[in-house]
């Protein structure tokens, strides 16, 4: 079963089985492909903007920390990593 990353809990691993290209503008998905967020990664999310807001959203990929916003998050779909 697959889950939305904007929606899964932190501190846990993930891989991501589909990213969502056709909503995102061109600049956010070439950003995301810069940082190495495609299918098949595997991110861990490790903290979130405040406790008021899901946004923005920290991952840990491999051992680089990117920060993503939560409706990019929305638009990838993620699987625990096992």
């Amino acid at each position: 079963m697959t889950i939305r990353l904007d929606q899964v809990p932190l501190g846990h691993a993930f891989r991501i089985t589909r990213v969502h290209w056709d909503i995102l503008s061109n600049e956010e998905g070439r950003r995301l492909r810069e940082f190495g967020l495609d299918e098949g990664v595997t991110v861990t999310p490790a903290h979130r903007g405040s406790i008021f807001s899901r946004d923005p959203l920290a991952l840990t990929i491999g051992r680089m920390q990117v920060i993503i916003r939560a409706g990019q998050a929305a638009a990838i779909e993620v699987v625990p990593a096992t």
